[in-house]
C-alpha cells in the first residue's frame, strides 16, 4: 500500500513560503538516489492537480559536488526534450534546490538537495503489466513503436543546431502504459548528450543493458540494446540478460528461451536487437521496420499468451487497462528500483530508477570507473572520441578505463541454460526478404580497387595523351559501370545461394565487395600492361636475366 503522509518542501527562494509551496501527500517509491512522491503545489491557499516530485538523496560514496554535476546533466537532458515537444516522453514541469522535506509546522533544514517536478502518469510499467496478467490486453506495437520514435528522435534530431542524446537506460520497468494504452519513456536522470565531456557515467542495469558498457564505450546503439530487452520481456516475460558462468567475455549471457529455440526464425529476429556486439544491431532509423517483422512473426509463431497482442493496426490509444482504482495497490505507485533491484514493491511513475551512483557502491578513484548492481561506471571528463573499428550502427562515446564490475547481490536470479544456442550463430539484423540494412560491410575493398584503377587509368592515359581525353574519361566511366554490375550480380547469387537455398542470412556485403575490387584490379592490370614505357621496361629486364 502506497504511504499516506503529510510532508512540505519548496525552492530556497526569498519569499518566506516558498520552502513550503509542495505538499507531498503520498510516497510513490524510492530508488538508490531518490525518493518520488505525489505532489501538490500550494499557492495562495490554492492546490494544483497532482504532479510528481522526485527528491534526490546526496550520499557519501562520491564527493557532493560530482552528485550534483551528474544529477543537473540528466535534467538539461530531459529539459531539453520536453522544450523540442517530443512525444512519448514523461513531461518535465520544473527543477529546484530546497531543504529536504519536512512537517509544516518544522522548521526547514540548513541543507539543500535538488528537486525535479515531473507529469503524474497515473499508469502502471510494463514489466508490472506483464507481472500481473490485466484481463485487458496490452497492444505491442504502438507501445514498441512509441519508444522507437522516442529514441530516434534523441539518437537523430532534425536540426544540426540540437546536439544527439542517450536514454542511457531503456528497459520495461521505464515504460509506463496508460490507462489509455499509450506508452510513455520514463527516468532521464542517467540521459547524456552524446558528448565525451558530458559522458562521465554511464547507467547500466546488468539484465537490460548492452554488454559495451563494461568497457566504457557507449552510443545509439546502447539504447537500440535496452529497446531490444523491452520487446524480448513483450515476448517471453524474461529479462533478456544473466549471470554468465564466467566464460562469457561480456559480463552477462543471453537467457535461453525454449519458447524461442521452437521458433527459429522469431529468435533470430528478436535477438538483433540484443547481438553483444553494438555493430551487429540495428539502427535506430530501421527499427520501426523491425518492428512490422517482429508482429508479423510473433502472429505467426506458437507463444505463450502474456496479455499482449501483436496486430500492427489498431492505435494505442484502442489498450483499455484495469480501472486503477480497482486495484489494492494505486496504480499511481512507481517502480523505483535501480539497476537490477527490479522488485515487485512498487510502482513507476513519471520518473524511474534513479541509481546511477547508489549508497551500497564502493568509493572509487577519479579515473576509475565502477559498475555495480544497481549500476554505474563513473570515469573521468577527458575521454577520447574514437569509436570502435567497423561499428557501423552505434558510434559510442569512450570512457577510457576498464570498469570494475562489482557482485550483484540485489536480485536473486534463476539458473538458466547459458550454452549457446542452437540453430547456428546469432545473426545481425537483416531488412525485408533478408537484404542486409546496410550495404556498408567491406566497402573498403571496392574503395581499395577503385583507387588502385584510377592510378593504372591515369598512367595509361598519360602514356597516350595524343589521343581524346574525353575518350579516355568514357573509358573509365565504362569501367566503374561494370564494376557497379559485378556487385549486383554478386549480391543477387548471395541471395540466391544463402538467403533462398541456405535460409541464412548475410551478414555483412563483404564477398560482393570482394568481386566488384578483384574486377577493379585485374583491370588496373590490364591498363599498365598497354603502357609502353613499362613494357619496354619489362622487356630490358627480361633480357637482362
Amino acid at each position: 500500500m502506497a504511504e499516506k503522509l503529510d510532508l512540505v518542501c519548496g525552492p530556497a527562494d526569498p519569499l518566506p513560503e516558498a520552502t513550503k509551496s509542495f505538499r507531498l501527500i503520498e510516497r510513490l517509491g524510492s530508488g538508490g538516489q531518490a525518493d518520488v512522491y505525489k505532489a501538490v503545489r500550494r499557492t495562495g491557499g490554492i492546490s494544483s492537480a497532482p504532479v510528481t516530485v522526485k527528491v534526490f538523496r546526496p550520499h557519501n560514496d562520491r564527493p557532493l559536488e560530482a552528485q550534483f554535476r551528474s544529477w543537473d546533466k540528466g535534467d538539461a537532458v530531459h529539459m531539453d526534450l520536453d522544450s523540442r515537444g517530443i512525444t512519448g516522453i514523461c513531461r518535465r514541469i520544473d527543477a529546484f534546490y530546497g531543504p529536504p522535506p519536512h512537517r509544516p509546522d518544522a522548521s526547514p533544514g540548513p541543507n539543500l538537495v535538488p528537486y525535479q517536478v515531473l507529469e503524474y502518469l497515473p499508469g502502471r510499467d510494463l514489466k508490472q503489466l506483464i507481472r500481473e496478467r490485466p484481463t485487458q490486453r496490452i497492444n505491442a506495437v504502438p507501445v514498441l513503436r512509441t519508444i522507437a520514435g522516442v529514441l530516434d528522435s534523441m539518437h537523430r534530431p532534425r536540426s544540426p543546431e540540437i546536439h544527439p542524446t542517450l536514454h542511457m537506460d531503456i528497459k520495461p520497468s521505464n515504460v509506463i502504459i496508460m490507462p489509455s494504452g499509450e506508452a510513455r519513456v520514463i527516468d532521464f536522470t542517467g540521459s547524456r548528450y552524446s558528448l565525451p565531456t558530458h559522458m562521465t557515467t554511464i547507467s547500466y542495469t546488468p539484465q537490460s543493458a548492452g554488454p559495451e558498457a563494461l568497457a566504457g564505450r557507449v552510443g545509439p546503439s546502447y539504447d537500440v540494446h535496452g529497446f531490444g530487452a523491452v520487446a524480448y520481456y513483450l515476448v517471453t516475460g524474461s529479462k533478456p540478460r544473466v549471470e554468465s558462468d564466467g566464460n562469457s567475455p561480456v559480463g552477462m549471457s543471453l537467457h535461453r528461451d525454449p519458447v524461442l529455440d521452437a521458433n527459429p526464425r522469431l529468435r533470430d529476429h528478436l535477438l538483433a536487437p540484443l547481438a553483444d556486439s553494438p555493430r551487429d544491431r540495428p539502427p535506430t532509423s530501421h527499427l520501426d521496420h523491425w518492428i512490422t517483422e517482429l508482429a508479423k512473426l510473433m502472429r505467426d509463431a506458437n507463444t505463450p499468451d502474456l496479455g499482449v497482442d501483436w496486430g500492427n493496426s489498431a492505435p494505442a490509444s484502442t489498450t483499455k487497462l484495469p480501472n486503477p482504482a480497482r486495484h489494492e495497490e494505486p496504480a499511481t505507485k512507481p517502480d523505483l528500483n535501480t539497476g537490477t533491484t527490479e522488485q515487485p514493491r512498487t510502482r513507476r511513475l513519471g520518473t524511474g530508477q534513479e541509481a546511477q551512483e547508489p549508497p551500497t557502491a564502493a568509493p572509487a578513484a577519479p579515473s576509475r570507473p565502477v559498475v555495480t548492481g544497481t549500476a554505474t561506471i563513473t570515469a573521468t571528463a577527458s575521454v577520447p572520441t574514437a569509436a570502435p573499428p567497423g561499428n557501423r550502427y552505434g558510434r559510442g562515446v569512450a570512457v577510457p578505463t576498464q570498469p570494475r564490475r562489482e557482485p550483484d547481490t540485489a536480485e536473486t536470479v534463476m539458473p538458466v541454460d547459458v550454452e549457446p544456442q542452437s540453430g547456428g550463430p546469432r545473426r545481425p539484423w537483416t531488412g525485408p526478404g533478408g537484404k542486409l540494412s546496410s550495404l556498408s560491410g567491406g566497402s573498403e575493398f571496392t574503395v581499395v580497387g577503385v583507387l588502385f584503377a584510377f592510378v593504372c587509368w591515369g598512367v595509361w592515359v598519360i602514356d597516350n595523351i595524343r589521343s581524346s581525353v574525353v575518350a579516355h574519361i568514357l573509358y573509365f566511366v565504362v569501367v566503374l559501370v561494370v564494376a557497379a554490375a559485378v556487385f549486383a550480380i554478386a549480391r543477387l547469387v548471395g541471395t540466391l545461394v544463402l538467403v533462398r537455398l541456405l535460409r541464412r542470412n548475410r551478414r555483412t556485403a563483404r564477398l560482393s565487395h570482394l568481386a566488384a575490387a578483384a574486377f577493379l584490379v585485374i583491370t588496373g592490370i590490364g591498363f599498365l600492361s598497354n603502357v609502353s614505357f613499362i613494357n619496354n621496361a619489362i622487356n630490358w629486364l627480361s633480357n637482362m636475366a
